[in-house]
Formats: C-alpha cells, structure tokens, sequence
C-alpha cells in the first residue's frame, strides 16, 4: 500500500498538470476560465437559469454576472426574462455562441489529443475504482 504522503505527492502533481491544461485552453480559446465553463455549461443546458450556473459552477452569482456581461456584449450568450418570473433569467447562446462554440469545442478536442492531456486522463483513470 502507498503511503499517505505518496499520494498527497500524487494528487499535487495532478493539480499542477490540470492547471497547466485549462491554462492553455483559455489560451487557445482567448476566453478566461470562467467564460469557458459558463459557455459549456449553457450549452449544454440551453435555457439555464443564472442561480443553476453559479450553483453547478460553484461561482459566486457576483462574479458570474461580470463573466456573464462580457459574454453577452461579445454576443455569444444572450440573457432572457422568465414568462412566469421576470425576476429571474435564463441563458442561452445566440447563433454566433453557437457558431463560437463550435469553433471552441474543435480547439479543446484537439488540445486532449497532445500527449501532455493523454498522459493526465490515464493518470485520472488510474484513480477510477
């Protein structure tokens, strides 16, 4: 059995790695980490409420508002008032989100196939049990 201190070891490089990739995605998509979740997130999940993102992203609403802004004056997500609620909003991305993504999702796609990425999923899926 691995030591305790083996493992901590372990997971530290794991983080390094990681932080070095999701570096280079907000480098390859010129967009911070925090745009890049929120875009994939609503994509994903069309129609979003803006609390459910901040939840599942583990933002604060404050923060995510100001990515939000920069998104939405970019012309990537657009923001829309509930019919039953207009307190409350949704996301969705607009045709140039969409087209954006698109362009985004071929960039990360590549980025996992270097052999930086492949040797960080075979490390993660050692961790699976």
């Amino acid at each position: 059995m691995q030591q305790p201190i083996s493992y901590v070891l372990d997971i530290m490089h794991l983080e390094r790695d990681l932080k070095r990739l999701t570096s280079r995605w907000a480098t390859t998509t010129g967009l911070k980490l925090n745009e890049l979740r929120i875009l994939v997130y609503v994509q994903q999940h069309p129609g979003v409420q803006i609390g459910e993102v901040a939840t599942a992203l583990t933002v604060a609403k404050a923060s995510l508002a100001q990515n939000i802004g920069t998104l939405i004056d970019n012309g990537w997500l657009s923001s829309q008032p509930l019919q039953h609620d207009r307190r409350l909003r949704v996301l969705t991305l607009t045709p140039k989100g969409d087209e954006w993504m698109e362009k985004v999702d071929n960039q990360l796609e590549a980025s996992l196939s270097t052999k930086p990425a492949q040797n960080l999923a075979d490390r993660l899926n050692t961790l699976q049990v």
